[in-house]
């Protein structure tokens, strides 16, 4: 483990976490319809702020990545806000891609000018791609290596926050689950396939709740630190939700496949 000794000025970010809760509170105020999906965001932010860190503590990394990683961490979900003013939906597909819209107001409010240039070309760089289906290869490594903490920190907290809405008997909000189907009995044999080919399913193929408890299970294997693979193993979230899969021979093997996968998780294994 890196020594953490210089982390502390240049990991101090303060300053950007006020300008973050400056930025959210007027989308706070438009109504109490609305207070639930926004919050829900805000703390999301702050939880994977939380989880990048952790990441960012047991990696060696160099105080400009550490840096960035933290601010992209910050940062990355700044889109949805505007998304959500404007088509009250978080589905992209229905409105508009949050991580291009995220990096557009970084760059229009300025919240990043005060930083180093290389910095602000990695935070804007992994804001943009943190909710890619792939990451694009030939990328420079401090690019791929910041996108990755943010997308490892994203992912372990979208397990916190979509466990109670995957939950028998919950009830969803359909802006949060995406709007897929409730149909307990019902799930795509495509995600069943991605999960047992070892495959990342696509949000594109979601259709049913199921789905949803499915393509999470698929994320186990493509977080890419050590530590992510820890923290979600430790945390119980992926037992959780797959047990409110229904009772078929595919869904038996799916859930062992997964299973097989958070248990190589819980040994820092796996990553693809």
């Amino acid at each position: 483990m890196a020594d953490t000794s210089m982390r502390t000025p240049t990991c101090d970010i303060t300053t950007h976490e006020r300008w973050f809760g400056a930025f959210t509170a007027p989308y706070l105020e438009e109504g109490p319809e609305h207070v639930g999906p926004v919050r829900l965001k805000i703390e999301h932010t702050h939880h994977v702020l939380s989880n990048a860190r952790s990441i960012v503590d047991s990696e060696d990394f160099s105080p400009l990545v550490q840096r960035a990683a933290l601010l992209a961490a910050l940062y990355h979900d700044t889109g949805r806000f505007p998304q959500y003013r404007r088509w009250r939906t978080f589905s992209d597909p229905r409105s508009v891609n949050h991580a291009l819209l995220g990096g557009r107001t970084l760059r229009e409010a300025g919240a990043l000018d005060d930083e180093p240039v290389e910095v602000r070309r990695l935070v804007l760089g992994a804001v943009v791609m943190h909710n890619r289906f792939r990451v694009p290869s030939g990328i420079p490594d401090d690019a791929r290596t910041v996108t990755d903490v943010v997308r490892d920190a994203d992912k372990l907290d979208i397990f916190r926050v979509m466990a109670p809405h995957l939950a028998p008997g919950a009830e969803r909000d359909k802006v949060v689950v995406l709007h897929v189907e409730d149909a307990p009995g019902k799930w795509s044999p495509v995600i069943v396939a991605d999960v047992l080919a070892g495959r990342v399913a696509s949000y594109a193929d979601l259709r049913y709740v199921n789905d949803f408890r499915l393509l999470l299970g698929t994320w186990v294997r493509d977080l890419r630190f050590p530590a992510s693979r820890r923290m979600l193993a430790a945390s119980g979230l992926v037992e959780n939700i797959l047990s409110a899969l229904p009772a078929s021979d595919d869904i038996a093997r799916a859930r062992t496949r997964i299973l097989s996968d958070l248990a190589d998780a819980a040994r820092g294994r796996g990553g693809a």
